[in-house]
C-alpha cells in the first residue's frame, strides 16, 4: 500500500521543514510550499491526499488557495493552520470545505493525531462511497433484469395493494405502473378468480418462513386497446403464478413490513392451443360418430327406398299407390339429406372440385335466397379482383345457404344481411391466430346479420351437431355443423364474431389460387329404368341391404352372387371369377374392408368392373381406388332407377357423354 501524499503550505520555511520532518517519521510522503501560488502549481502537477494549509500568507491567502485546490480535486482533505484562530475563522474555513483546523503553536502529537484521524475518516468515506456505488450498480442491474423479464413480477402489501410492478405489466396487459401502484390486486383478476386472490394474499401474509412458494392460476384483465376482433377471450391473459411471503425488516426510513412477492407467467397462447386441441379432438370424435350414424342410417334408408322403388315400378304413375310410394321416396330423400349433412360435418364426403370465383356463388346464392325472403335486405360488398379458389361448388353453395338461413332465423322481425368477399394474405406469424396450417393467400367471405347475436357460451357450441337455440321442430341443428365440416374439408377455417343484441358475423377463409377460373358442368339424369344382362357379385355385410339390392338387380335382369364379407368375395372370385361381369362392393365391412378387398379382387381379375357402394365415402380411399381403375361410386340410399343408370354407365361409359 502506497504512503499518503501530504502537501504542507506555509510562508514560514522553518515551520514547513519541521512539519515535514515530523510527518516523514510517521511514514508519509511530504512536499512543502512557501506560498499559495507555489502550492497551486504543485497541486496542478500532482494530486495529494491531504493539505496542511496556513491561512495568513502574503499574496494569495489560505482561503483563496483552498478554493483553487478544491477546483482541481473536490475530495482532497484540507486542514487549516493559523495563529489567529477564532470561532468565526474556524467556521468560515469549515464552510469552505476544510476538514479540520490546528491553532498555532500546536504540539506535534496533536498534528499527527489530527492528520491520521482525517486520513482514516477519509478512507472510511471512500470505502462507503465505493460500497454505495456497488449497491447502486447492483440495484440498477436487478432493476433491469426485473423490468425486462418476460414474466410479470410484483409485490403486494397486507391489504392486497400493489407496491411494485415491473414493466411487463404495461407490455402484456396495457396498464402502466402509475395506474397499478396502490390499486387492489383483486381488481385486476377475473370475477371468478377473486376467491383465489384472497387465498393468495392470506397465504403470503401468514405463511412466513415458507420459501418454496405456492402456485395459482389466474386470468388478468387487459386494457381495452389490446382486444382482438377475432378472439372473444382476448380481454384476459391466462397466467401461472407463484407467490412467496416476503419480510422487510425495519430501517431508518421505513417500518417492518410483511408483503407478498409473486411472479406470473403468461400462458395464454398455451391455453388457447390446448382449447383448440380439445375442440379439434371433440369435433373429430363427433365427426367419427356422425359418420358411423350416417352409415347405419343410410343402410336403413337403403332398404326402405329400394323396396319402395321396386313396388312403385309396378304401378301406373297416376295411381294412388304410386303417389303414396312417391311420398315414401320424398321422406327417404329428406332422411338422406340429413345423412349428407352428417357426412359433410364428418368430412367424409368426396369432392368434385374445380377452380371458381366465389363472387359467382355469392351472387347466385344471395339472389336465390332473396327471392324467398322478402323481409331481408342483402347488401353485397365483393372484391372485384377476387382470387380463385378450388372448391366443390355444390358444397360451398350449401355453406352459403346455411349461413343465410341462420342469419334469417336470427332476425325474426326482418333485417339486413351483408355479404363481403376479400383477398387476404396471412403471414407466418399469424397462422396460429387464425388456425391455419400454413401461411399464404386466402379468400375471406363474411356473412353479417343485424340479428339478436350470441353470447360466448352459445358461440362455443354453435358448430356442434344437433345443437340449436330454436324450438323443437324448427331445425335439426345440423346447418352450421355441416358448414363447419365442409370448410374444414376444403382446408379452410371458420371464424365467428358476435355480440348479444348487435348481430353476428360468420367468416370463412379458403386457400386461394391465382390461376384461370373454370366452371363445373352439370349432367342431367333421366328417370328411365334400364334393364341389362350379366352376373353381378354383390359384396355387403348388411343383411337388409343385400336382400333389397338382390331383388333390384334381379328385377333389372341380372344374375346375382352374394358375399357378406371381403374374404367370401375373394373366395367367389377365385372359384368363379370368369363368370363375374361386375362387382358391387361395400366400403365399410368388418375384418377386410372394401379398400383391401378391392386390391385383392383386382389381382385375381385385373379387368373386372368394380362399382363401390357405401353409406359414406372415405375420400382418400376412393381417390386411390379410382386412380387404380375403380369404375364408379354410389352413395346409399339409392333406388332401382339410380342403380340401373349407374350400372349402365359402368358397362357403357360412352353413353354418358
Amino acid at each position: 500500500m502506497r504512503p499518503e501524499q501530504i502537501l504542507v503550505v506555509d510562508d514560514e520555511r522553518r515551520i514547513v521543514d519541521n512539519i515535514a520532518s515530523c510527518l516523514k517519521r510517521e511514514g508519509f510522503n511530504v512536499t512543502g510550499a512557501n506560498d499559495g501560488l507555489e502550492a497551486v502549481a504543485l497541486f496542478e502537477r500532482q494530486r495529494f491526499d491531504l493539505v496542511l494549509l496556513d491561512i495568513s500568507m502574503p499574496g494569495m491567502n489560505g482561503y483563496e488557495v483552498m478554493e483553487h485546490i478544491f477546483g482541481l480535486d473536490g475530495d482532497v482533505l484540507i486542514i487549516i493552520m493559523t495563529g489567529f484562530a477564532s470561532v468565526e475563522s474556524a467556521v468560515k474555513a469549515l464552510k469552505k470545505g476544510a476538514w479540520d483546523y490546528l491553532k498555532k503553536p500546536f504540539e506535534y502529537a496533536d498534528l499527527i493525531k489530527t492528520v491520521k484521524n482525517a486520513l482514516a475518516q477519509s478512507n472510511l468515506m471512500a470505502d462507503k462511497k465505493a460500497v454505495s456505488a456497488r449497491l447502486e450498480a447492483s440495484e440498477k442491474q436487478y432493476k433491469y433484469m426485473v423490468d425486462n423479464s418476460p414474466d410479470l413480477v410484483f409485490t403486494l402489501d397486507k391489504n392486497g395493494c400493489f407496491t411494485f410492478v415491473n414493466d411487463q405489466f404495461e407490455k402484456l396487459l396495457g396498464f402502466s405502473r402509475k395506474v397499478l401502484i396502490g390499486s387492489q390486486f383483486e381488481d385486476l383478476v377475473h370475477k371468478n378468480d377473486k376467491t383465489k386472490a384472497g387465498n393468495l394474499l392470506a397465504y403470503g401474509i401468514s405463511a412466513q418462513g415458507k420459501a418454496d412458494g405456492h402456485e395459482f392460476n389466474f386470468r388478468f384483465k387487459k386494457a381495452s386497446e389490446n382486444l382482438s376482433h377475432y378472439d372473444p377471450y382476448s380481454s384476459y391473459a391466462f397466467v401461472e403464478l407463484k407467490a412467496s411471503p416476503m419480510y422487510l425488516p425495519a430501517s431508518d426510513n421505513r417500518k417492518e413490513r410483511k408483503e407478498v412477492y409473486a411472479v406470473a407467467r403468461d400462458v395464454t397462447e398455451r391455453v388457447n392451443l390446448e382449447a383448440q386441441l380439445r375442440q379439434a379432438q371433440k369435433m373429430e370424435a363427433i365427426g367419427t360418430l356422425a359418420g358411423g350414424i350416417a352409415h347405419d342410417f343410410n343402410n336403413i334408408l337403403m332398404g326402405i327406398q329400394g323396396y319402395a322403388s321396386l313396388v312403385k315400378s309396378g304401378f301406373d304413375k297416376q295411381s294412388d299407390e304410386f303417389k303414396r310410394l312417391a311420398n315414401i321416396d320424398e321422406y327417404v330423400s329428406n332422411g338422406a339429406e340429413m345423412a349428407r349433412h352428417l357426412l359433410g360435418f364428418a368430412q367424409k364426403s368426396c369432392h368434385e372440385v374445380c377452380l371458381i370465383n366465389l363472387n359467382y356463388l355469392l351472387k347466385m346464392s344471395a339472389k336465390m335466397f332473396g327471392r324467398t325472403k322478402k323481409d331481408i335486405a342483402i347488401t353485397p360488398d365483393l372484391e372485384k379482383k377476387l382470387w380463385g379458389t378450388v372448391v366443390d361448388e355444390g358444397q360451398i353453395k350449401q355453406v352459403l345457404m346455411n349461413l343465410f338461413v341462420n342469419a334469417w332465423q336470427a332476425m325474426p322481425q326482418g333485417g339486413k344481411i351483408s355479404i363481403k368477399s376479400e383477398n387476404i394474405f396471412i403471414e407466418e406469424s399469424r397462422i396460429d391466430e387464425f388456425g391455419f396450417e400454413a401461411a399464404g393467400a386466402f379468400v375471406k367471405v363474411s356473412v353479417t346479420d343485424t340479428g339478436i347475436g350470441m353470447d360466448n357460451e352459445t358461440m362455443s357450441r354453435i358448430f356442434d351437431p344437433f345443437f340449436t337455440t330454436k324450438e323443437r321442430g324448427q331445425g335439426t341443428g345440423l346447418g352450421l355443423a355441416t358448414a363447419y365440416g365442409i370448410i374444414n374439408s376444403h382446408k379452410g377455417v371458420f371464424k365467428v364474431d358476435s355480440t348479444p343484441g348487435l348481430g353476428s358475423s360468420f367468416m370463412f377463409f379458403l386457400p386461394a389460387e391465382n390461376t384461370r377460373v373454370k366452371t363445373a358442368s352439370i349432367v342431367e339424369e333421366d328417370d328411365e329404368i334400364i334393364n341389362g344382362k350379366g352376373k353381378i357379385l354383390l359384396v355387403d355385410d348388411e343383411k337388409g341391404v343385400v336382400e333389397v339390392c338382390c331383388e333390384m338387380l334381379e328385377a333389372l335382369g341380372y344374375e346375382v352372387a352374394v358375399a357378406t364379407s371381403g374374404m367370401e368375395a375373394i373366395k367367389i372370385m377365385d372359384e368363379d371369377g370368369d363368370k363375374i361381369d361386375l362387382v358391387i362392393l361395400d366400403m365399410v365391412m368388418p375384418g377386410m374392408n372394401g379398400f383391401e378387398t378391392y386390391d385383392v379382387i383386382r389381382r385375381i381379375k385385373p379387368d373386372i368392373r368394380v362399382l363401390v357402394s357405401s353409406g359414406y365415402s372415405r375420400e382418400e380411399e376412393l381417390k386411390q381406388m379410382i386412380e387404380k381403375g375403380c369404375d364408379g361410386f354410389m352413395l346409399k340410399p339409392f333406388d332401382v332407377v339410380m342403380l340401373s343408370e349407374k350400372i349402365r354407365s359402368v358397362f357403357n361409359p360412352i353413353s354418358k357423354a
